[in-house]
């Protein structure tokens, strides 16, 4: 488990995060034959590039942050995140995608909370409102499967 002693080190890990739901949703992408879920997860990689993107961001500028509290963000789950399976099936793929989803809103919900800045704790408000239209998609995306399967 990745120890953290800095925000910055937050912020190392949670790009890595990005950088790591970009493959996994490439993977997906090369897997799919359906046009639509093709699409959606092209745009699911683009916009994890874009928080990626944002998160660097942040390192290049000076402002004061609260001490992580390394206990919640092993509570949200998201430090267990990743990896998955290279075998992994469809439908593992969208429940996994679901918790990733959700844990990497905690995530942000978290960081949030960590900053004294406004402007730094909208934007992982912002981040953690993208994240959980993510997991709300791959919940319908579920329900339409386990329905159509007659589960």
């Amino acid at each position: 488990m990745m120890e953290f002693h800095t925000f910055e080190d937050v912020l190392d890990f949670a790009i890595l995060q990005e950088k790591a739901a970009q493959q996994f949703y490439t993977k997906l992408s090369d897997e799919v034959k359906d046009s639509k879920v093709l699409l959606f997860y092209k745009t699911l990689i683009q916009e994890e590039a874009l928080h990626e993107k944002k998160l660097r961001e942040l390192k290049r500028f000076e402002y004061e942050l609260i001490e992580p509290d390394v206990d919640t963000l092993r509570n949200s789950g998201y430090l267990n995140a990743m990896p998955i399976s290279p075998e992994v099936t469809f439908e593992e793929a969208v429940r996994y995608a679901i918790k990733k989803e959700n844990s990497a809103r905690m995530l942000y919900r978290t960081l949030g909370q960590m900053c004294e800045r406004k402007e730094l704790a909208d934007l992982f408000e912002e981040l953690a409102a993208e994240e959980k239209s993510h997991a709300d998609r791959f919940q319908s995306e579920y329900k339409d499967m386990l329905a159509a399967s007659g589960g």
